[in-house]
């Protein structure tokens, strides 16, 4: 196996790891899937996306689906004490952040941990994690991401993607906006949303 496939491999793992914390215990056997794309509709007990490879999928929607939006932020939002997601890469030996999701105050520990992410072809790592010490070096912050079994020194640059990550209602399921689902496989092979996060204002969900 090359260090790309063992790379791939493990982002798959903790995809599946992630993906848990929006399947319910009786379904935890089951592997999640990430799906990203385009909302062209959503209804009671079904939603459509148009993904980026050009594919369209249908997913069903169940009352245990949980619905959740992101909305523009910017480094201000990055403060100790803060519960956030962050997708890094690694260069010159430092972590770089491209995106921090900062979580609403409810969602505190959501996904927690440090594990490989699938944003990019290229290595990356989620870090979902408080915000232990925040420093600002130039323009850019140096974060201490504490979870549960380590921690991680990162660098958030002044061109990081920054969102604010909350729960959300139905109605702002619009068409035409960008969608992150986290879907699980029905024993009749149809697909069923665990977790829906929409980008709300036009923006993407960056996960």
């Amino acid at each position: 196996m090359s260090a790309f496939e063992a790379f791939r491999a493990a982002a798959c793992a903790a995809a599946v790891a992630f993906g848990l914390v929006f399947v319910s215990p009786a379904d935890a056997q089951q592997t999640p899937q990430h799906i990203r794309g385009t909302l062209t509709a959503f209804q009671d007990q079904s939603l459509t996306v148009k993904t980026a490879r050009g594919t369209t999928e249908t997913i069903g929607v169940t009352k245990d689906t949980g619905l959740f939006a992101v909305r523009a932020g910017d480094l201000s939002a990055v403060q100790p004490g803060r519960f956030v997601g962050i997708t890094s890469i690694e260069r010159n030996g430092k972590r770089v952040a491209r995106e921090v999701h900062v979580f609403a105050e409810p969602l505190r520990g959501l996904g927690e941990g440090h594990y490989p992410w699938d944003l990019v072809s290229e290595p990356n790592m989620m870090t979902n994690a408080n915000l232990a010490q925040v420093e600002q070096v130039g323009g850019d912050r140096v974060v201490t991401a504490k979870y549960k079994g380590g921690e991680q020194t990162i660098s958030v640059p002044q061109d990081a993607t920054i969102v604010l990550f909350d729960k959300t209602t139905a109605d702002q399921m619009v068409p035409d906006s960008k969608v992150f689902v986290v879907a699980k496989k029905q024993a009749d092979g149809k697909l069923v949303a665990a977790g829906v996060v929409v980008g709300a204002d036009g923006i993407r969900p960056p996960m």
